[in-house]
């Protein structure tokens, strides 16, 4: 079995659907994590983490992850192949995801 953790800023908010065959909730989240080396000008190297959650994880996500706050995503890797690609591509299914972001203060209405 093989396990990743990754850490990251989500790249997008959380969309939560429903699958039709189980009626589980899922929820693909995205997130940039920057390498620590730079390229030759300083701009960090960037690499784009998908995970998957599943059931009330998933729901947790949806209420409080937002675009930009930071988590860390733990779960099993898995190879996928991509639509239409001969490039496999990797997914975490993840079963552990901190928040490690405060939620920003909504402005009260005046």
């Amino acid at each position: 079995m093989l396990k990743i953790t990754a850490l990251g800023n989500l790249t997008g908010d959380v969309v939560l659907k429903t699958n039709e065959t189980t009626g589980k909730h899922y929820a693909t989240l995205r997130i940039a994590s920057d390498r620590r080396y730079k390229d030759k000008d300083g701009n960090p190297y960037t690499d784009f983490i998908s995970a998957k959650v599943y059931g009330r994880l998933a729901e947790l996500c949806a209420q409080y992850a937002y675009k930009g706050c930071k988590l860390l995503v733990v779960g099993d890797f898995e190879t996928i192949q991509i639509e239409d690609s001969n490039v496999p591509a990797f997914l975490v299914k993840a079963n552990q995801v901190e928040f490690l972001s405060r939620r920003p203060v909504e402005e009260s209405a005046e």
